[in-house]
């Protein structure tokens, strides 16, 4: 296990009925007047959810400012103008309604509110240290990103999607019922799904020995997501399947799996390209090429891939062909997406083949000019895995 450092000061409330009490935790987080943060659909489920967090923060003499219009894949240029009205309004306090896509909107309103200078190009891009944030609060609708105890914000401007990664833009409390994600579609649901188990893939697969605790955890969340998926999805307001993946969605992404290991984000490097050049659902473009990845480079350390097949998937370990077990693996896994409506193809995202050579050569690298970490991909490293995945 390599040195760590672990950070996750983010107080989560936990269960029914939380956001109607979200007025008195802002209070107490010192939020006078907060910026609220929604998609704005219009309907009846968020207008009755919305109404009830703003009848918690008037009670509580808290006031607020109403920003909608936060899309999937949001964008930075919204999320300046939401700066703005902070600036302009003296908010204090930032509290996004909704999944990952309102929260992480937030984180970078946090940053931007505070910040001179050019927000997207100083931290998005260069990377940056973030010198300071407004607090965030998060009411979670939508198990899957991990926003809400992360600190990770992923924002898009013009085709590409970038993240900001700074401990000051964790959230400062976490509310988290269940039932609010029962009106979820299936698709979203499943695309949250999905995006969990990336978020461990690329903790699990790591090069090192001897990660026995966070291995089990890692496969404990991978297998709390096979059983309690399907169930959420054939029982839409089963309690139970839906804080089982709500949880799993924390643990996935506020590095439980991932400490003393060097993480590996190349599929999430390579969906954010897509994402950002087609406006496609995060979960799906990983499930496309979570597979492709997987059979591209299980030879690198063969017994990692023969573990998770094994440990996750309930298949017998083969000693004399390891490899023909791990290629059923990775079928099998292919074949659970398809089961709960989630593509596999790269077309079925839009990617046409042709744009293909630009969407490889512009994925995040690292000093070395190579991308990935449990095995280091050229330009036509992900070309090759693109070809997996048609």
């Amino acid at each position: 296990m390599n040195n760590f450092q672990f950070y996750s000061p983010t107080r989560f409330i936990f269960g029914r009925g939380e956001e109607n009490n979200v007025g008195q935790y802002v209070l107490q987080h010192g939020g006078k007047k907060v910026l609220v943060l929604h998609y704005g659909t219009g309907m009846d489920f968020e207008n009755t959810l919305m109404d009830r967090v703003f009848a918690s923060l008037r009670q509580a003499g808290v006031e607020w400012v109403d920003f909608t219009g936060i899309k999937p894949n949001p964008t930075a240029q919204r999320a300046e103008e939401g700066a703005e009205i902070v600036r302009r309004e003296g908010i204090d306090f930032l509290l996004p309604v909704g999944g990952g896509s309102v929260i992480d909107t937030a984180k970078y309103i946090a940053v931007a509110a505070l910040y001179q200078g050019d927000v997207w190009e100083d931290f998005y891009l260069k990377k940056t240290p973030v010198p300071a944030a407004l607090p965030v609060g998060a009411i979670n609708t939508l198990p899957g990103t991990g926003s809400e105890g992360s600190m990770s914000s992923v924002v898009t401007k013009g085709v590409l999607k970038r993240s900001l990664n700074d401990d000051k833009i964790r959230p400062v409390f976490a509310l988290m019922n269940p039932e609010l994600s029962f009106t979820l579609p299936p698709f979203q649901t499943a695309s949250g799904a999905v995006d969990i188990m990336a978020h461990v893939h690329e903790r699990y697969f790591t090069r090192g020995e001897d990660n026995y605790l966070t291995d089990n955890l890692g496969e404990a969340v991978f297998r709390t997501v096979i059983k309690y998926l399907p169930i959420a999805l054939k029982e839409p307001d089963n309690y139970n399947a839906r804080a089982q993946l709500l949880w799993a969605s924390v643990l996935a992404h506020n590095d439980s799996c991932g400490v003393g290991r060097v993480v590996d984000g190349v599929v999430h490097g390579i969906q954010s390209e897509i994402g950002g050049m087609y406006d496609s659902a995060h979960g799906a473009g990983v499930a496309c090429i979570t597979p492709a990845w997987m059979k591209y480079v299980y030879k690198e350390d063969p017994r990692r891939f023969v573990r998770y097949f094994n440990q996750v998937w309930g298949l017998e370990a083969d000693p004399y062909d390891p490899e023909s077990m791990i290629l059923a693996g990775i079928q099998r896994q292919k074949d659970f997406y398809r089961s709960v409506g989630i593509p596999v193809h790269y077309s079925e995202l839009g990617v046409k083949k042709e744009d293909i050579p630009t969407l490889a050569s512009t994925v995040r690298r690292g000093p070395d000019g190579l991308a990935g970490n449990f095995k280091k991909l050229s330009t036509e490293d992900i070309i090759n895995i693109y070809a997996l995945c048609e």
